[in-house]
């Protein structure tokens, strides 16, 4: 009885030491937040200037924090950024924005990050920004994720038929066009009769004289 007691009060604690784990890990610092601004469509192959904004409003101070970046769709976009050193980084290919050791956050503050994307395949993609406590067990302190539509670069199916059939006209020989009216040559024969007729018509007048 005593070992069952024993076994139950184990199982009890690991499982309030796992629900602790998860509490901490769900965290979420509610002064801070971000997000994403870019204008027009976006198509296939066609790079897109985008602003990847991370604000604090009396934020306390978290020494050690950076970007974790997920990213779910047809294909793996590239995102290009240029870190404070003058460095051009992929951060979708890294993962993460900011050095491995974190980057601090405190107070009222406003981080600009301009990224160009470029998307080689169209569809829906969903991308997954953590701000990650990286003293802290990487625990996340804020989140957002952004879902949007890369459209294909084709022109519509329409002006390809037109255009098509516009070759296909300017191609085609001209028809001959009917003929119409008098030929000089049928003029000409009518003009021999009538002669011919006045001729004869002359003749017999003559000789009745």
């Amino acid at each position: 009885m005593k070992r069952i007691k024993i076994i139950a009060i184990t199982v009890m604690a690991i499982m309030m030491l796992l629900m602790i784990n998860q509490v901490s890990y769900a965290t979420i610092d509610s002064t801070i937040h971000f997000d994403v601004i870019y204008e027009g469509s976006i198509k296939v192959n066609q790079p897109k200037e985008t602003l990847i904004i991370l604000e604090g409003e009396n934020t306390p101070l978290h020494s050690n924090v950076r970007v974790k970046v997920d990213i779910e769709g047809p294909a793996k976009p590239k995102l290009m950024a240029t870190d404070s050193a003058g460095n051009l980084i992929d951060i979708a290919e890294e993962g993460y924005w900011g050095p491995a050791s974190g980057f601090p956050i405190q107070g009222t503050f406003r981080n600009e990050t301009k990224v160009t994307s470029t998307a080689s395949e169209p569809g829906t993609y969903t991308f997954t920004l953590s701000l990650l406590d990286v003293q802290n067990n990487n625990d996340i302190l804020a989140q957002k994720a952004i879902t949007f539509q890369v459209q294909p670069d084709t022109p519509p199916v329409a002006n390809v038929i037109v255009n098509e059939t516009a070759n296909e006209m300017v191609n085609e020989p001209m028809p001959e066009l009917p003929k119409t009216g008098t030929s000089m040559a049928e003029y000409a024969m009518y003009l021999m009769g009538i002669s011919a007729v006045i001729y004869v018509v002359y003749q017999i007048r003559m000789r009745r004289k």
